[in-house]
């Protein structure tokens, strides 16, 4: 399925770093920082509407958001540039002159308890609650920093505190000019900019100092200690904290990325390829994360996370033996001595990615560089998380010094957890949970423990390219005639880009296509390869097959992609619907000889014994988690009722239990000599260096069948009959319940979807000011277009604790009554505005690469082949007049049409009420009923024939 994406044009953006968090929260109010950050956006005095940010924001184009951390609180938007000034002038009264209004604290902080709510069976969440409850008496990092209901209001009301009182003196008292960094990023020349930033924020508070330090705090942790506790989905990791002091003024040497660069690796000899070898872990990672508990002036938490494996779980006390596997490493590391070899690497590769980097998305970027500026001196701000100047061996020694037993923290989350006594319990998220401290013997043990075969420093990286060299070539005459096409549409997007790609050979098996990058004129180059057999959904097994056989071949091929991916040369195989899907990206240097090595080892395939229980144990668990949230659960039930060859999740799960190591062997194979295969190379190459390389892959494919046509048969909803699909929530701890209403269009074609794209536009913020901001329903309101497999729609979804789905249907189709007649009431010039926002939406301009051989991708590997689809939309749109929208909307989404096809999915929370039987209503165990009463709409695509597209 496809989601209709913003726009991804040129933006401006603004990001407000205010350099205080939750370390600051008053003992009277917990979660202070984080109710403020949500109550900056509820008008200010100049703009004192609650929704005029976001609705100006909205009409202009953009989006916003925000996060509170430890120690900042970042506020950050985008907008179409046109709309820059008025979303600055909007946006500085957050800081200057927020209003807080009485009746919008009451309301939110329903939104902060939906948040808080929604968290309570997150994993991550859980375990950084639980860090914080065991933290050392009077230490900052006790403190409750999610806030909710009781301790937002309840606990400081019952102290005889004002909670609004206490927001507007923790915003007088934290939020100062001198703590604040602001980015602005425009379209204007910087004393436009700058002239902007001085009228608007001069009157931002100022006088209290730089930014508070916390480095007086000490550790957080007593080392020693090993902690266990259930996990909410299905999976068991282990993770081993170690302290470090601050090392934000080492930022130029980065000791710990040398450190998490050796025990993360992946490659030979490396401490997760010794413990997948014995089907103990599927997974380690290792470094310093950039959230604040993890990073912060009390100091850096460096973390070792195991993916274990239900053997790994057994071997030792929970899984205790990994670590001692792990210490064996941490020994041959400091036995070894700093390597300048290993450091140089690390260095050319992070140079190489700072001076090649792709552009990031404009909101992206600014809030990461708001952060920065206080982190890095000012002439490092861009290039700080990539810099590696200086190589300092008696820093690493020393860092490694500190990872020792003593210091360290050991923490266990399993799902097999769940039945076991637990002694303790953490009062905010009820996480129940044991503690014991390690013994003098256990401590002295691990850090003499060297018993680990195997383990080894990594070999050096073959796949660090020297050629950064441009390739150049002449217009083909295919290009010119895709130039003039693309010409003719008048957008103000450079023809360069928006060129489609040519074929460069069409077989019965096989077609391939080629760009040549003349846009962005970077050194990489992007490679994307399918295989789609014909029988990928004909049984469940099949269907699991592909999943399994992609994971097996995934970890057979990581020791070599990932020394690729350190040379910063990305492999994903993936499965998408019916075909196994495989994307190299990186430097055009060394990415043909990654396809060799790719393609050699799909052709060679040999699974291990250990390692493919192991994955089969993971796409098990990967299955069962994917509907454990109710949103998650909701999309799931909404594309099984809609896709009818797909099969539900309970007939995998048993296929899954037969398949063997030699099926997924014969599989992988099969897809080289017996599928319909496509090939896309894009960027960096001439136009025989591409031939070589789709004639390298044709080498290891053999000749298939005669390539038909792609057939998928799709549910076509009855108009006016009324469909309702309700389940439980997977989680019997779940307290939310997720609805989704859909509502079916059709076959796509531009029309329909002008219309759609539309009413995404016009409908997105009132429908989350509404149900969202004005009617509290829950933390989690959207809605926006459907494309699933050619077919057409539109979903409004809401996750809520608060109602049941019947109840939330009843709002959605209520909002729904009252939006119809906002439109039909909109002013011309409103209406224009949102349509000129629709239309630059389409017009959009690819920030990368990567994203630019996606977009083709899509238009390939669908078999639309309509490389000009969006462009053809955009002037659809600028066509559609408000009365023809109206009618539009009378006859697909409105309540009174009785040409509307509509689905609903519900998915009940444990305590939810309402979940009576519904007439027309149907569960996953009578979904071959539901299917039996849908006509079947059969979508057909031809493959790409030679003669009718142009060619190389």
């Amino acid at each position: 399925e496809e989601e209709e994406e913003g726009s991804s044009t040129k933006k401006a953006a603004v990001a407000m770093c205010v350099h205080t968090g939750s370390f600051s929260d008053y003992e009277e109010i917990p979660g202070v920082s984080h109710f403020l950050e949500h109550m900056l956006f509820m008008g200010s005095e100049d703009f004192p509407n609650e929704n005029e940010y976001d609705s100006y924001l909205s009409k202009n184009g953009g989006m916003s958001n925000a996060y509170t951390d430890t120690e900042c609180t970042n506020y950050y938007f985008d907008v179409q540039p046109k709309g820059l000034r008025g979303a600055l002038m909007r946006f500085a009264g957050f800081f200057n002159s927020p209003l807080c209004k009485k009746d919008a604290v009451d309301r939110e902080v329903q939104a902060v308890e939906s948040e808080f709510v929604q968290a309570l069976q997150n994993n991550a969440a859980r375990l950084s609650q639980l860090r914080c409850h065991t933290a050392t008496e009077g230490h900052v990092f006790r403190k409750f920093s999610w806030g909710n209901f009781r301790s937002l209001i309840e606990q400081p009301t019952q102290k005889g505190h004002v909670p609004r009182d206490l927001l507007l003196k923790y915003h007088k008292s934290a939020y100062s000019a001198e703590r604040m960094s602001l980015v602005v990023l425009g379209a204007e020349d910087l004393a436009t900019l700058e002239r902007w930033v001085r009228e608007l924020f001069s009157a931002v508070p100022c006088g209290l100092g730089p930014p508070v330090s916390f480095s007086g705090q000490g550790k957080p942790y007593e080392g020693g200690w090993v902690f266990a506790l259930p996990m909410t989905r299905e999976g068991h990791e282990l993770h081993v904290l170690f302290q470090l002091p601050c090392l934000h003024r080492h930022y130029e040497s980065k000791p710990d990325d040398y450190i998490s660069h050796l025990i993360g690796h992946e490659g030979e000899g490396s401490l997760l390829s010794v413990l997948k070898q014995k089907g103990l872990v599927t997974h380690v990672s290792a470094g310093v994360a950039h959230e604040g508990y993890d990073r912060s002036t009390i100091g850096y938490m460096f973390n070792v996370t195991f993916v274990l494996t239900e053997k790994g779980l057994r071997f030792g006390r929970d899984g205790f033996g990994v670590v001692e596997y792990l210490f064996a490493y941490i020994n041959l590391v400091r036995a070894a001595g700093p390597q300048r070899w290993i450091w140089d690497e690390i260095s050319a590769a992070s140079k190489m990615r700072f001076k090649f980097a792709a552009e990031d998305e404009a909101a992206d970027y600014v809030q990461e560089l708001a952060v920065n500026l206080r982190l890095y001196k000012t002439e490092h701000a861009l290039e700080g998380d990539y810099l590696h100047a200086t190589w300092d061996p008696e820093l690493v020694q020393r860092t490694l010094g500190l990872l020792v037993p003593k210091n360290m923290r050991v923490e266990v989350q399993s799902s097999s957890f769940e039945g076991r006594a637990f002694e303790r319990e953490e009062p905010w998220f009820r996480v129940p949970y044991s503690a014991r401290r390690l013994t003098d013997e256990e401590s002295e043990a691990l850090a003499r423990f060297t018993d680990a075969p195997g383990l080894s420093l990594p070999p050096r990286n073959k796949f660090l390219p020297t050629d950064f060299g441009i390739r150049t070539q002449d217009l083909a005459p295919g290009e010119r005639s895709w130039l003039d096409k693309a010409s003719a549409f008048g957008c103000p997007t450079p023809e360069a880009l928006l060129c489609p790609p040519l074929l460069v050979s069409s077989s019965q098996d096989t077609e391939a296509w080629y760009k040549h990058d003349r846009f962005f004129r970077t050194p990489k180059l992007a490679l994307l390869c399918s295989f789609e057999p014909d029988d990928a959904r004909s049984t469940a097994e099949r269907c699991v097959l592909l999943k399994l056989a992609t994971r097996v071949l995934e970890d057979s091929l990581v020791e070599t992609t990932y020394l690729a991916d350190v040379a910063d040369l990305s492999t994903h195989v993936y499965s998408n619907g019916d075909r196994l899907e495989l994307r190299l990206e990186g430097f055009s240097h060394k990415l043909p000889t990654l396809l060799t090595e790719v393609l050699g080892g799909m052709a060679s395939l040999e699974p291990d014994g250990e390692r493919f229980e192991a994955c089969r144990e993971t796409l098990r668990r990967a299955l069962k988690n994917s509907i454990f949230k109710p949103s998650r659960h909701a999309a799931y039930l909404r594309l099984l009722s809609l896709q009818l060859e797909s099969w539900p999740l309970e007939n995998q799960l048993e296929a899954l239990e037969g398949l063997t190591a030699e099926k997924c062997r014969d599989f992988v194979r099969g897809l080289l000599s017996s599928s319909r295969r496509q090939v896309l190379i894009h960027g960096n190459a001439t136009t025989e260096e591409a031939k070589s390389m789709v004639a390298e892959a044709r080498s290891k494919f053999s000749a298939g069948p005669p390539r038909g046509p792609f057939v998928k048969r799709l549910a076509l909803l009855k108009p006016g009959q009324r469909f309702v699909h309700s389940a439980l929530a997977q989680n019997p701890q779940e307290k939310n319940s997720a609805s989704e209403v859909y509502f079916q269009v059709g076959e796509e074609n531009d029309s329909d979807y002008a219309a759609l794209s539309l009413l995404e536009q016009l409908v997105y913020e009132p429908f989350f000011d509404q149900l969202r901001t004005k009617e509290q329903l829950g933390y989690s309101v959207s809605c926006g277009v459907r494309n699933t497999f050619g077919v057409l729609g539109f979903c409004f979804s809401v996750v809520s604790a608060k109602v049941s789905p019947p109840e939330i249907e009843e709002r959605v189709e209520s909002f729904l009554e009252q939006f119809v007649e906002t439109v039909r009431g909109m002013a011309e010039e409103e209406w224009r505005q949102n349509v000129k926002s629709a239309v630059e939406a389409k017009h959009q301009q690819d920030q990368t690469l990567g994203e630019e051989a996606e977009r083709h991708w899509g238009q390939l590997s669908s078999g639309r082949y309509e490389f000009f689809q969006q462009l053809e939309i955009a002037e659809r749109i600028s066509s559609t007049t408000k009365e023809a929208f109206l009618a539009w909307f009378g006859r697909h989404i409105s309540a009174k049409s009785d040409e509307r096809r509509a689905l609903r999915v519900r998915v009940f929370g444990r305590e939810s009420e309402g979940r009576g039987e519904d007439q027309g209503s149907y569960s996953a165990g009578d979904l071959m009923n539901f299917r039996e009463e849908v006509a079947a709409l059969e979508r057909k695509t031809e493959p790409a024939r030679e003669g009718e597209h142009p060619k190389c």
